[in-house]
């Protein structure tokens, strides 16, 4: 025997007793209860899992927003990443275990439960089956228990009467200090009390026949009645094993959903994150900054420079300066005999440095942003020209310029007049060619192949557009630099 069965002893709330059967019918709908509190932990646990994942995404979007704006770079940025790809990985791996709780684990209890429980009126079928087989079998040993209890109690009843008559006959006899005529009365009272005490002595004999009556009756009956519960019990017992055997399984099921030192993806995640971080090289990324933002940057170091008209760097500042004074500003002037072709150079953007482009464009607006504009070609007859002609300004007065002259100044758009920015916007854009601007430059952006930045006005009439990078530092650009994000 082991030592729960030694440790059990009889008592008045045995199992045996009439009506105690009841916990164990009660024990059938308590495994209906216990699959409802299953079902709602699971369902708990799923929610944890999904929500743990859910805190994880926002946690990487927020700190892969901040590495794209922060000043971390290089490989070691990629160890960040890692580590933001490793929580992303969790996450959806999260989120499958939430599901797979729910489709697997949540839906199996509640089909079973939907199979072996079946709801009546007012009971589960099941429990009013186990509670009626209990009953039946319970109900003859119950009469006769019934019986041998009021026997019983027939027979302490006469026992009690018959000592109480007994001590009453010995007080009667035992009284000496009485008078003749008391004694007569006493007599007479004592031999009422000598018939009662016969007659309880006969009442005790018949009462203890009958109490053992019953009691035969009982003990007779009780193997019977041991079968018969045995029976009910046993199928409570099944249903029971039943429910537990299926607990145990489904609890298997939990811990396949559970487990994600199982899943392949789970160790392939952080044997990839650790090959992540070994990636990170500090004397690569050295040196990736020195070339992008240190002592291996390149440098357009000043070199000597002849004065050329056709390259006179006229920004805007010295745009607006120049339109001071009163008359005429000529932006042409042809000589008899040339003639005029329009302007086939559509790529001289393409086809000079950036800087060159901005600065002759300011100075030659006519010959390149205006279709109306032409360009003077000499004639044979005046090759002394040759084709090399310089456009220049002057002031005049107005009644000194010819009237064909004047006709032409006035139809010719000033390039020099001051000119509208271009639209505000808010574009964002990727830098297709590195573009670094000269130093005495202070108003344009430094372009870096790749680089995204943000457009903050369109295109002017010279091809140059305003853009803000991330760090915030605003500036002018090339238009053909850079390309818009769909």
């Amino acid at each position: 025997m082991t030592n729960y069965e030694e440790s059990i002893q009889p008592s008045s709330d045995s199992f045996w007793e009439v009506g105690k059967y009841q916990r164990t019918v009660k024990r059938v709908d308590n495994g209906h209860k216990m699959c409802e509190s299953l079902r709602s932990l699971i369902e708990s646990r799923s929610e944890i899992e999904k929500n743990y994942a859910k805190q994880l995404s926002q946690w990487t979007k927020r700190w892969n927003e901040y590495l794209d704006k922060g000043p971390e770079y290089a490989t070691t940025q990629g160890a960040w990443r890692g580590l933001l790809e490793e929580a992303d990985s969790v996450a959806n791996l999260h989120t499958l275990v939430g599901e797979n709780l729910m489709s697997k684990a949540y839906a199996d209890i509640k089909q079973w439960q939907k199979d072996n429980y079946h709801k009546s009126l007012m009971h589960f079928k099941e429990t009013k089956e186990m509670e009626d087989g209990f009953k039946k079998a319970q109900k003859p040993w119950e009469k006769k228990y019934t019986k041998l209890q009021a026997a019983k109690k027939e027979y302490h009843t006469a026992c009690r009467n018959e000592k109480t008559t007994a001590n009453q006959e010995n007080n009667a006899r035992g009284d000496s200090a009485v008078s003749q005529d008391q004694k007569t009365v006493d007599h007479n009272t004592l031999k009422k009390i000598q018939d009662k005490l016969r007659k309880y002595q006969a009442d005790v004999e018949q009462s203890k026949d009958k109490y053992e009556a019953c009691l035969n009756d009982l003990n007779g009956y009780n193997a019977k009645y041991i079968e018969d519960m045995n029976e009910v019990f046993e199928k409570c017992q099944n249903f029971e094993r039943e429910r537990m055997e299926f607990f145990k399984k489904t609890m298997f099921v939990l811990h396949e959903c559970l487990d994600l030192s199982s899943e392949p993806r789970f160790s392939k995640l952080y044997s990839d994150l650790h090959d992540t971080i070994s990636k990170a090289d500090s004397d690569s990324d050295l040196a990736w900054w020195s070339q992008k933002s240190g002592a291996d940057m390149p440098m357009n170091w000043p070199t000597f420079e002849e004065y050329s008209p056709d390259l006179a760097n006229i920004s805007k500042k010295e745009k607006k300066s120049q339109l001071g004074g009163d008359g005429i500003t000529i932006t042409s002037i042809r000589h008899k005999g040339d003639v005029y072709q329009p302007s086939t150079d559509t790529n001289s953007f393409n086809n000079s440095s950036p800087r060159t482009s901005r600065t002759s464009n300011t100075s030659n607006t006519h010959s390149d942003t205006h279709n109306d504009t032409y360009q003077p070609v000499p004639s044979q007859q005046e090759s002394s020209y040759s084709s090399n002609v310089v456009e220049t300004r002057a002031e005049v007065d107005v009644s000194s310029v010819p009237e064909q002259v004047r006709l032409e100044t006035a139809s010719t758009p000033n390039p020099f007049e001051d000119e509208e920015d271009g639209a505000e916007c808010h574009i964002e854009m990727e830098v297709l060619y590195d573009y670094i601007p000269k130093s005495e430059d202070d108003d344009e952006l430094t372009l870096t192949l790749g680089e995204k930045f943000i457009k903050i006005k369109m295109e002017d009439e010279l091809g140059w557009c305003k853009g803000r990078k991330l760090n915030g530092c605003e500036g002018l650009f090339p238009a053909q630099y850079a390309r818009e994000l769909s």
